[in-house]
């Protein structure tokens, strides 16, 4: 084992001159706010109860990004991508990877291979802040809140591959290859991603459809001890239920008049495959629609911007019968002000609501949110 690491050492050292033809990147997005906000919950009993959410917190996700790239004597083009999150400011926070994956170009598009972000969920960034506060922001509607399957999520072990440019056409693709599921060999989690758009000056379409197989009702991807096979704190992968599917269809676009950008985007999410789930504990399928709408124009020098996002009520299968949930839906919006003050720093102010109904998740309660933030972003 010995020989084989100083191998490897001696052999990288004699890499390494080559290596420095390549080209490395670092950039840093660092966001920090002071909120004000407060919190109120709703039993279904009527009692409410307010908590206070004056804070200090991450703006928008902070970020230590590295890119390095480079080309095969083919003209294949190489890229490595690595990103660290959870710079928290605010606490004593720690550092993690977040994305890792490396990726080939050429005539065939571009391949990558590790953990991202994938495009079912980037697509639906619509702020300046970059941020799911939970507020008006399509990210925090694009969940079933009767299991808590979210398309807000980061996949490791995938593939994806995006196709080149071709007249305003552009296709991807994502093949994600599941946790080891901590269950029977009839259960195998996998999932995948496709998408298309059409761009043609200020227009922009797109449609895509993510879809989840083998996977908890939550989707969760690890679970602590208390799960059998789990013991002494450690992490490992949630047990999946064999014949479950989760899919999420999206509809979007957008276009700039110059005066104002306006983004929309329309989703349906479908959950089937199970016995026990939903406000009755006996539902087999949940299905919701959500909706966001972005508008955002230049104004003294900055960026005024608002977005709204819902959800509808919950369907549920019952006994092969389906019937919508009553109050299980979800309303949000979002007002904000960007102001660049230079190259690389933006000052900015926002406020948000946010509304659930009585029926929306499994707590039996409605929750009112509101935050008030003030915060800079400083990208590098």
């Amino acid at each position: 084992m010995k020989k084989a690491l100083i191998a490897a050492a001696v052999a990288g050292a004699f890499a390494a001159p080559s290596a420095m033809a390549a080209e490395l990147s670092t950039n840093i997005y660092w966001s920090t706010a002071i909120g004000v906000g407060e919190t109120t919950t709703t039993t279904a009993a009527g009692i409410d109860s307010t908590a206070n959410n004056d804070n200090v917190l991450d703006g928008g996700g902070n970020r230590l990004m590295f890119t390095w790239t480079d080309t095969l004597d083919n003209g294949i083009g190489v890229s490595a991508y690595l990103s660290f999150g959870n710079l928290d400011t605010a606490n004593a926070g720690g550092v993690s990877s977040r994305n890792s994956n490396i990726g080939f170009s050429g005539d065939f598009g571009t391949v990558q291979i590790g953990a991202n972000e994938h495009f079912t969920e980037t697509d639906l960034i619509f702020d300046p802040s970059y941020g799911d506060f939970g507020m008006g922001d399509a990210l925090s509607h694009i969940t079933v809140g009767q299991t808590g399957f979210n398309f807000t999520r980061r996949d490791g072990e995938s593939i994806w591959w995006t196709s080149n440019n071709m007249n305003g056409f552009q296709a991807r693709a994502v093949y994600i290859m599941g946790p080891q599921a901590l269950s029977t060999a009839a259960v195998d989690p996998s999932g995948t991603q496709m998408g298309i758009t059409y761009s043609a000056g200020p227009m922009m379409i797109g449609l895509s459809q993510a879809a989840y197989e083998d996977y908890a009702a939550s989707g969760s991807q690890t679970a602590t001890t208390g799960v059998v096979g789990a013991t002494n704190g450690d992490t490992v992968a949630a047990p999946g239920v064999a014949g479950s599917e989760t899919k999420m269809t999206t509809i979007r676009g957008s276009y700039d008049m110059g005066v104002a950008m306006v983004k929309v985007a329309r989703w349906t999410i479908e959950q089937s495959g199970f016995a026990t789930i939903g406000a009755t504990a006996n539902a087999s399928g949940i299905e919701v629609e959500g909706s966001s709408i972005y508008v955002g124009m230049p104004v003294g020098g900055g960026l005024l911007w608002a977005q709204s996002s819902s959800l509808g009520d919950q369907d549920q299968t019952i006994a092969n019968v389906t019937s919508a949930l009553d109050q299980s839906g979800k309303s949000s919006y979002d007002v904000g002000f960007h102001m660049p003050m230079n190259a690389n720093v933006t000052m900015f102010v926002r406020y948000g609501e946010s509304e659930t109904d009585l029926n929306f998740d499994a707590t039996a309660g409605s929750t009112e949110q509101e935050l008030l933030m003030f915060g800079w972003q400083l990208i590098y």
